[in-house]
């Protein structure tokens, strides 16, 4: 039976992010330390001027904010692994990783040359997909959710062959579809029903989201620094805090920019 430490040579986990969201780095490092505490890949994180310390992740700076595409070609070039897990800053864990089930996903991904493996579920809508069992199916080659940018497994050089200068996130799940459809693609059936459990968005529209701020509270875990306000329905509210938000973060990354931000350090 696979165990993860069988391809730690092999996969390579990488954190897409850039220093505007410089605050969600802690709470990532300690979900991820919290519920994933033996992990044997290298973690990457993507940054751009502000430094991190850390005995496990390693930041790769990439400059200046050119964009989610380009930042993470970059990084990307930094990675010597085959392939990479991919994830984003604001994804913490919520309970621990299923190993065993983990390991077994890789080693059934790496055997049939898969491209990509989601572990978010499939969307609901994707009425062509083909189930292998119970748990997991092919993403059809024609489908609009093929290069969805959730906790992936990706054969790094078919991501960078998808990734386009300048586009954002968004972008790619919206045509990067059309550029992998000559791959095979997995995702599980279900969400929640893979072997990684997380909050999908701790930040919508720049702002906390209840549902993040309720899962540090329950782990009495306090967001430092904290300049971010949190989400509101209210567009005009919204507006509000979010115009609020540039100032606070200005005057916090200023600040940042002096000493290197701990991601070690305890909660």
């Amino acid at each position: 039976m696979a165990e993860l430490k069988d391809f730690a040579s092999s996969m390579a986990i990488v954190v897409s992010s850039c220093d505007k969201f410089f605050d969600a780095w802690r709470p990532f490092a300690f979900f991820f330390r919290k519920f994933w505490p033996d992990c044997p890949f290298p973690v990457y994180l993507i940054v751009n001027r502000l430094r991190v310390r850390s005995n496990w992740i390693r930041a790769i700076n990439v400059g200046k904010d050119k964009g989610w595409a380009s930042n993470m070609e970059r990084a990307l070039g930094h990675v010597a692994e085959p392939y990479i897990l991919y994830t984003q800053e604001d994804y913490f864990l919520t309970a621990p990783v299923d190993r065993q089930r983990l390991a077994a996903d890789i080693a059934y991904a790496f055997t049939q040359d898969a491209a990509s493996f989601r572990f978010s579920g499939r969307d609901p809508e994707e009425i062509d997909f083909v189930p292998i069992n119970d748990q997991f199916g092919i993403i059809p080659r024609d489908s609009e959710w093929r290069t969805l940018c959730q906790v992936t497994l990706w054969k790094r050089d078919v991501f960078v062959s998808a990734l386009r200068p300048g586009e954002t996130a968004w972008n790619m799940e919206a045509r990067g579809g059309q550029r992998t459809r000559d791959f095979l693609a997995l995702s599980y059936a279900r969400p929640g029903g893979g072997p990684i459990h997380y909050l999908r968005s701790a930040i919508s529209r720049g702002l906390w989201t209840r549902e993040a701020l309720a899962l540090c509270q329950q782990h009495h875990f306090a967001i430092r620094p904290a300049f971010r306000p949190s989400y509101v329905s209210a567009p005009a509210s919204r507006r509000f805090r979010r115009a609020i938000n540039r100032v606070t973060f200005a005057l916090a990354f200023a600040k940042q920019l002096m000493q290197p931000l701990d991601l070690d350090a305890s909660p």
